[in-house]
């Protein structure tokens, strides 16, 4: 029996990213870390890693080797995209940008983080961006609530097929589920459902809606 967990993909829950961060968004990333450490490693959903991951598309020079889980950062970074081949600048730079957020918490809670069959333990970072307000970057968009309870039910009943059915139109309603996708289609090839499903916590950050939660398949 393997373990999962489910993190926002927003670097802003990262460390020092936002320089008037509440000690509530301090309190989120510990979270997330504490749900980390309950597992040795875990797989992101993907079938390779990138040569790095990293932050560089926000303007932050910080990341990981992800082949060897080294941290980089400031000139570290720099040096290390700069001495990038082209084809894998073109592979890190087409990443999953959840890819980079996994990477540095896994980092922080002193976890190994690796592809597909690398783990029995499933790391599937999500971007609920569909919580968005009227004073959000992003506007409200219609059924958008009502599309995120269909997932979290989805994902509450431990039915991967109900998963991928109510993440198929997250890109609708500016919900990036990639990953969770991906997750969902390997279980369902190997016959196994979500099991147990225990939320750490679910609040509005930013006026985005942030969900983390942990269980069994």
């Amino acid at each position: 029996m393997g373990s999962f967990a489910i993190i926002p993909a927003a670097p802003v829950l990262l460390h020092d990213i936002d320089r008037s961060e509440t000690s509530r968004t301090a309190e989120l990333r510990s979270a997330i870390e504490d749900v980390l450490r309950r597992r040795p490693d875990w797989a992101l959903p993907i079938e390779a890693l990138p040569p790095v991951a990293g932050l560089g598309g926000l303007g932050i020079d910080r990341g990981i080797e992800a082949r060897t889980g080294l941290r980089l950062d400031g000139q570290a970074w720099v040096e290390a995209v700069n001495a990038l081949s082209a084809a894998d600048r073109e592979t890190s730079e087409k990443a999953h940008p959840g890819v980079a957020v996994a990477y540095l918490h896994a980092d922080a809670a002193g976890v190994r983080l690796g592809p597909l069959g690398s783990s029995e333990n499933l790391l599937i970072p999500i971007d609920l961006s569909v919580a968005a307000s009227e004073d959000a970057p992003l506007a409200p968009v219609p059924g958008a609530a009502e599309a995120e309870e269909k997932l979290i039910a989805a994902l509450r009943a431990g039915d991967p097929r109900g998963v991928l059915q109510a993440a198929a139109t997250g890109h609708e309603v500016h919900a990036d589920l990639t990953l969770l996708e991906s997750a969902a289609r390997q279980l369902l090839e190997s016959d196994t459902d979500f099991g147990g499903f225990d939320v750490v916590f679910d609040v509005d950050l930013h006026e985005v809606r942030s969900l983390c939660a942990a269980g069994t398949y």
